[in-house]
């Protein structure tokens, strides 16, 4: 059967925002979860009394997450995405209350994994949901709603979690997602109603593996690389060798698979090929004022780590505007090809004025530009997930979303380990660096970004622009009708 149809009613943009509310929601506490734990890790290290393990509460939740957002998606195109999404949403709700009554390190790592779980399902599924309830033409702007919710979520996180350490306790971190995740699931279980599928085949356990193997040995490297091992040490070699090898299993894997996780087929689209690589780019490039600006600001201008944490604030609003315009644009007129394009300039240039700061240079500066690259970089995101969303078929939108996904995971994986490296590089050898000297080493992280930039503006260029479907899906009585694949 198709799968898409011309309904006698078209979907009412309120039907649909009132359906987007719960997958909002969802966004909001999965994303939350990915930052939140950064700023109470000190504090739950101190009441378990093991400050060495707790970068795995961390960790532990980007690894299962990476690997279920590839499973999840293709769940979904399997079985019917409404019932795997609540699967998700309910394992994910168990793990944050597992956590929030943790009585050990042990515990919570190995809970903040299951959580991750569902957190990665929750991730590429929602996303998916928002493809069967709107045509590509019109998607934008839905798709725009839920990736502003992510942002916010993403940027606050730490924010918010530091509020929760100092004032209450790190276990609401956890516990705030069970109310919001309470109401999401009663209003899906009410209101949205989409097909149920079942599949003959099973799903590809030996790809799942290997991908997992993949991911592990690869944040094994983020998180340990230049800090519990040094770069060159055989440990981190070692892992570097399996990360390749195992990449390699898994494409050779995924070629033989009769229902693989993630369908080589994907990528002879050169649309959805550039979407995939966009996507981690602009993730990566994310990740490098996310995390440095605020660091810059304590080492080289003495703020507050409260203070300091404010300057990424432009960064999240230029992000929401860049999102939003892209998508409002996108629905009214159907081209799509010169936002990656300009992303890539009001990202780029940017950074590189960024990567030209002075102790002296003047904060209000640093805010503007931060505000600039943000809205390029929502242009980047936005446009990444929409045409990569429509240039497959509908019986594929799960694995690709999921696919998406997970290159944004690996791109602030990888940004996180190479600018890391760049920042420890440009301060070898200093046992107490100057103020100088620290401006020189971040001088040469923010430039770094530039060439990536560079890139996804070459990839803009290339990216053929297939147009956008205007059909549409039936809404009967605030029910989404959508046909099976």
């Amino acid at each position: 059967m198709s799968s898409s149809y011309t309904p006698d009613r078209p979907v009412s943009g309120g039907a649909l925002l009132l359906l987007l509310v719960p997958l909002m929601l969802v966004s909001f506490i999965y994303t939350l979860d990915q930052t939140i734990v950064a700023t109470t890790l000190p504090t739950i290290g101190r009441d378990f009394h093991s400050l060495s393990e707790t970068s795995w509460v961390a960790s532990a939740y980007l690894l299962t997450s990476a690997v279920s957002t590839l499973v999840f998606g293709k769940l979904g195109d399997m079985y019917g995405r409404k019932q795997i999404f609540q699967f998700a949403l309910v394992v994910f709700l168990i793990g944050s209350a597992l956590c929030a009554v943790a009585q050990n390190m042990p515990m919570l790592i190995f809970t903040r994994a299951l959580q991750g779980i569902g957190g990665g399902g929750l991730g590429s599924l929602t996303q998916a949901i928002v493809g069967d309830l709107a045509p590509a033409r019109s998607r934008s702007k839905y798709l725009a709603y839920v990736g502003i919710v992510a942002t916010v979520s993403l940027v606050s996180g730490p924010l918010l979690g530091g509020v929760f350490a100092d004032d209450l306790s790190w276990r609401w971190i956890f516990i705030i997602n069970l109310p919001i995740g309470i109401i999401a699931m009663a209003i899906v279980a009410s209101r949205l109603h989409l097909p149920v599928h079942r599949s003959e085949k099973s799903i590809d356990y030996p790809g799942a593996g290997v991908v997992t193997i993949f991911t592990a040995s690869l944040l094994l490297v983020t998180v340990w690389g230049g800090d519990k091992y040094a770069w060159g040490s055989a440990t981190i070699i070692s892992l570097i060798v399996v990360a390749v090898l195992s990449l390699v299993g898994y494409v050779l894997i995924e070629a033989r698979a009769a229902e693989a996780i993630t369908p080589l087929r994907l990528f002879r689209g050169q649309v959805f090929g550039i979407s995939f690589a966009q996507f981690g780019i602009a993730t990566l490039v994310l990740f490098v004022p996310l995390l440095y600006i605020p660091e810059m600001r304590e080492q080289v201008n003495g703020d507050s780590a409260f203070t300091a944490g404010l300057f990424v604030i432009p960064l999240m609003v230029g992000i929401v505007i860049g999102t939003m315009t892209c998508g409002q644009l996108i629905a009214k007129n159907g081209r799509y090809k010169m936002y990656p394009i300009l992303g890539s300039i009001l990202t780029g240039v940017p950074m590189f004025l960024i990567s030209r700061f002075t102790a002296s240079t003047p904060a209000v500066w640093l805010l503007l530009l931060l505000l600039v690259a943000g809205g390029g970089l929502g242009l980047l995101v936005q446009v990444a997930l929409l045409a990569g969303q429509n240039d497959v078929a509908g019986g594929d939108l799960g694995v690709a979303t999921g696919a998406l996904n997970f290159s944004k995971t690996l791109g602030g994986a990888i940004g996180s380990a190479l600018f890391g490296a760049i920042l420890i590089a440009g301060l070898h050898h200093q046992a107490a660096p100057s103020v100088a000297s620290y401006v020189h080493a971040y001088q040469n992280v923010f430039l770094w970004t530039v060439p990536f930039m560079v890139v996804s503006l070459v990839l803009g260029a290339a990216m053929r622009e297939k147009p956008l479907s205007e059909e549409m899906i039936g809404v009967v009585e605030g029910k989404v009708e959508v046909p099976e694949y």
